[in-house]
């Protein structure tokens, strides 16, 4: 993973905003995809689109090559050809911003084909395009992990020593399953991949980057869902997201999905299978540093899934994290943990496995038969309130949230046995939920989305369960085991349960968190992930003499770690002494209050990457203001230098909360928090 180093030099482009209506039609036998930010355009020839140019503030991106540059998985249709361009006017998913959408038909003399999904949001520089396969059935595979077709590529390195005229000779087989071809007009670009990890259950490691020089010596090849392009002579580069769960646990694989050699990059595996459906993939352009890159990527998916006051943004409480599981769950207990959370700050009290007649394999009760799949097999009544522990129903705490101005959320999982067979009866549930009773927020764990069948019927679960409730109804998609849609499968949805950390088993640390977030911050928004913060007084001797120990951190750090993302008070608030829980109710105070301007930025790490010895946070950047939050680590010095991803000017500095001062001075944030595990938080304006 490359960071910024504090002595770096800002280049701060602007990209202005879109002058021009959107472009996307189809004349002239040409694709176009314009709204004047990016510029792209394709010739259909043979059936296929072949690339004819990839324009942003004025940089052509491409060469002239007239191949293909998307190739269904089955080849091309073959001729004669029926061809149609249709503007896409189903409506739009109720959580995505507004765009323009089209799709092009391909049918060949046997009727077999493709339609080409085309998508563009104003000021935003990203062309996004999915592939659907017609006319045939497709590849349907109930293994886990099938292997999709393969791309051969004569291109195997020399090793004998040998030295030969004119180099060795490069020559590429026709290429199928293509999803992009870029001839590139840059000369030496760069390639990275970034490597993400996600089943948080057993992985700590969650981000890292790998880079290759693009030369005429090797082809890169690599399995990833994003790859970063950029020419250091213009510096600008291109990123190529495939909109598809991680490639580790993808239910349909590609051997290798980006494909780099000297000045050609390929994007692989369409994932098209059952029904025909395709992952999307975007083209997203950017121009100038690291943070520009990233800033980007951020856009396009705060496109596909908007900040909404209300829904997004809000601190739930869940008690699973005090590891009793279900086993105190029941109606005088949520009525408590109600009450403490309204004077704690918390938006939503969601109530974890437990609250439902059915028993789990989590369940503290697992031993009288809990499962973890097959909910509907095991009990039709599965999904109603336990009749011991709820012997009301759910009304009177539902009622009892409402009466303190806070939602209620519950715990569910899907059944996903037999490819989701039962998805329409799980939708159902959750929507009367929201109907009937209100609840907002909807904690989705158990997915076990083996197969692309099973992938495609947990999709339009998700998509029904948004068109019903329009987007209104908040998921919390657990990405902590199993094979799940991860960071950019279902964005959609939101906001991403990223982890299960616990003090009773010495797994929960504050500065590990915060370093998940802020390493994975620089391709997903933190506003897409719920963090987790917990109880430090809990399980104090676990840790010995740990130096970075919860028992060492101000009550209140935890939780700031946790402020540019969606909040979780992972512990039983009931149980918190109220000269315990000051701190972070006052915190929460002033976080309610700048919460909206912190989530609608581009937030943007800053400093180190956490390490439990570093300076390091979050700058929240808006048109003419910033908020910053700073953490100092277990640091020598007191008094730190950051570079801000804003331009230079005269800026005033103003505090919020935490300990110390700010001062803007030479182009740059000076930061003095005397003692070390505090964090500072302004805002800037000018």
């Amino acid at each position: 993973m490359k960071h910024l180093p504090l002595f770096f030099v800002l280049v701060f482009p602007m990209v202005a905003s879109s002058a021009q209506p959107l472009d996307l039609s189809f004349r002239d036998n040409e694709v176009r995809a314009d709204n004047g930010l990016i510029s792209r355009r394709w010739k259909i020839e043979k059936g296929l689109p072949v690339p004819q140019s990839l324009c942003f503030q004025g940089h052509e991106w491409l060469r002239p090559d007239n191949k293909p540059g998307m190739v269904p998985p089955n080849g091309a249709p073959k001729p004669p050809l029926k061809i149609e361009w249709n503007d896409d006017t189903t409506p739009a998913d109720p959580v995505e911003a507004p765009s323009r959408r089209g799709f092009l038909t391909v049918l060949g003399s046997d009727g077999r084909g493709y339609r080409w999904h085309l998508q563009l949001f104003p000021d935003c520089p990203a062309v996004t395009c999915r592939l659907e396969v017609m006319g045939e059935e497709q590849r349907t595979s109930n293994t886990e992990h099938p292997t999709s077709n393969t791309v051969k590529v004569i291109d195997k390195p020399d090793n004998s020593g040998i030295e030969k005229d004119g180099g060795p000779k490069k020559s590429e087989s026709a290429d199928a399953d293509l999803m992009e071809r870029l001839p590139l007009s840059a000369f030496h670009a760069e390639i990275s991949v970034a490597d993400l990890m996600d089943r948080t259950d057993g992985h700590d490691n969650l981000a890292a980057e790998r880079t290759w020089r693009m030369g005429p010596k090797e082809t890169i090849r690599a399995s990833t869902c994003l790859a970063m392009l950029k020419d250091p002579l213009a510096e600008a580069g291109l990123l190529l997201l495939k909109h598809a769960p991680l490639p580790d646990v993808r239910p349909v694989m590609s051997s290798e999905d980006v494909i780099a050699s000297d000045r050609l990059l390929r994007l692989r595996g369409h994932g098209a299978g059952a029904e025909g459906q395709g992952y999307a993939w975007s083209i997203i352009a950017w121009k100038g540093d690291q943070w520009e890159r990233t800033a980007a990527l951020h856009k396009l998916q705060a496109c596909i899934r908007p900040y909404r006051a209300g829904r997004d943004g809000l601190l739930a409480s869940n008690t699973w994290g005090d590891r009793n599981r279900d086993a105190r769950i029941n109606e005088s207990f949520v009525l408590a943990e109600i009450d403490a959370g309204a004077k704690l700050g918390v938006d939503v009290c969601q109530v974890d496995d437990g609250w439902q007649k059915g028993i789990t394999a989590n369940s503290s009760q697992a031993s009288k038969g809990g499962v973890w799949n097959g909910f509907w097999a095991a009990d039709p009544q599965f999904w109603t309130p336990h009749p011991q522990r709820f012997p009301n129903g759910l009304e009177s705490t539902i009622a009892g949230a409402k009466a303190k101005g806070m939602a209620f959320g519950l715990w569910f999982a899907p059944d996903s046995s037999n490819d989701f067979a039962n998805w329409e009866k799980d939708a159902a549930v959750l929507i009367d939920f929201y109907q009937r009773h209100g609840i907002r927020n909807i904690k989705i764990d158990g997915v076990k989305a083996h197969t692309k069948a099973a992938e495609i019927k947990l999709q339009k679960l998700l998509q029904r369960i948004r068109q019903e409730t329009n987007g209104e109804l908040a998921i919390d998609l657990d990405v902590t085991a199993e094979v799940r849609p991860g960071y950019f499968g279902a964005i959609q949805v939101g906001p991403l349960y990223l982890e299960n950390r616990y003090t009773d088993w010495r797994a929960w640390f504050p500065h590990a968190t915060l370093r998940n977030l802020w390493q994975l911050a620089w391709f997903v928004p933190p506003q897409r992930f719920r963090m987790e913060f917990l109880n430090p007084l809990r399980n104090q001797a676990k840790y010995g003499d740990d130096p970075l120990a919860p028992k060492h951190y101000p009550m209140d750090y935890p939780f700031a770690t946790t402020l540019v993302a969606n909040p979780l008070a992972f512990f039983e608030v009931s149980n918190l002494l109220a000269e315990k829980a000051k701190p972070i109710a006052d915190l929460a105070q002033v976080w309610r209050k700048h919460r909206g301007e912190l989530h609608t930025g581009i937030i943007l790490p800053i400093g180190e990457c956490p390490s439990g010895a570093s300076w390091t946070g979050f700058c929240s950047r808006h048109e003419n203001s910033a908020q910053v939050l700073i953490f100092r680590e277990r640091t020598r010095e007191a008094t730190s230098q950051l570079a801000l991803p804003i331009p230079a000017g005269n800026w005033t500095v103003e505090r919020l909360a935490g300990s110390g001062e700010a001062v803007w001075r030479d182009g740059r944030l000076q930061v003095t928090i005397p003692e070390q595990l505090n964090y500072l938080w302004v805002r800037q304006t000018k």
